[in-house]
């Protein structure tokens, strides 16, 4: 779907790039202790006493944002009500250039840039040394956005996701409006703890509601009217703003989501989707066929 690939989890290139490591946690748990923290069974008290969260919001001065400084308002109070439903009161802060005294939690930040910010804030964010910036551009050219969770900072390029993601056409202008207040609400949800809906096929946050509404942490929330969230979410997000387990847990990680997955993954069992390819090939050996997956056998398969 259109503006699915816009919102990876933008941490996931330090794997493509090689220039991730895992964070040693701050205390050493013995194996049992690790996977009593991480587990999932039980995330003991949660307050779901309404939180209150410090977003400090940049929009840069430059032309590109012209369009974005007219929408932001009806946006963010779109964003603003969505987290309101779970119990998440948003308080934004216009900001300037330089981030002010950010902290996972409390206080976090988004960054509407140009393109050419967005990619030196990019460069700086994931330490890339010039000698590996022309790796990192041709990993990151259908990205527009990028949540950097030990920052507690969200940065979007405008520019890319208004050429790449939003439609011309005449009357389109709400739909885009949505789209836009839907990737900020996506990426944040990644600042207050949550990882994506897709991310394992076994665990109880559906890439769907029952009424089919898409989950917000899922890929398919390109200019959707509605995005919805299951109680597990809700859990999930108040243990980490209120400090209780989950919050515990990315502690231990130094907010290192790579590392938060593998062991959520780990201690619950959870696994991760099977690769298209290798679900084309199952079937395909199952009915005694052979095939070698080259530029000529390309070909679009229902899963």
């Amino acid at each position: 779907m259109k503006g699915a690939r816009a919102i990876y989890f933008g941490v996931a290139l330090l794997l493509l790039l090689g220039l991730g490591c895992l964070a040693a946690g701050a205390q050493e748990l013995s194996l049992r202790e690790e996977e009593a923290l991480f587990s999932f069974a039980d995330l003991g008290p949660v307050d779901l006493s309404p939180k209150t969260v410090t977003v400090e919001v940049y929009v840069s001065p430059d032309a590109e944002l012209a369009d974005c400084r007219r929408m932001l308002p009806l946006v963010w109070e779109r964003v603003q009500n969505f987290y309101a439903r779970m119990g998440v009161n948003l308080r934004p802060e216009t900001a300037g250039p330089q981030a002010g005294p950010l902290a996972p939690a409390q206080r976090l930040r988004v960054e509407l840039l140009a393109h050419k910010e967005w990619l030196n804030r990019s460069f700086k964010a994931f330490d890339v040394a010039p000698p590996f910036r022309l790796r990192f551009l041709q990993v990151c050219r259908d990205k527009c956005a990028f949540a950097h969770l030990p920052l507690s900072v969200v940065q979007i390029s405008f520019k890319r996701f208004q050429e790449t993601e939003f439609s011309t056409a005449p009357g389109k202008s709400q739909q885009n409006r949505d789209w836009l207040a839907n990737l900020l609400i996506h990426e944040l949800g990644h600042l207050l703890g949550l990882y994506h809906a897709h991310e394992f096929v076994n665990h109880p946050i559906p890439v769907n509601l029952p009424d089919k509404t898409p989950n917000f942490m899922s890929h398919q929330i390109a200019f959707k009217t509605e995005l919805g969230f299951v109680e597990f979410q809700k859990l999930l997000v108040h243990s980490y703003l209120g400090r209780g387990k989950v919050y515990q847990e990315y502690q231990y990680v130094n907010f290192d989501p790579l590392r938060y997955l593998e062991l959520v993954k780990r201690h619950n069992g959870y696994r991760e989707p099977v690769p298209k390819v290798a679900k084309m090939a199952n079937k395909l050996k199952k009915k005694g066929k052979t095939k070698t997956f080259d530029g000529a056998d390309d070909e679009d398969e229902e899963d």
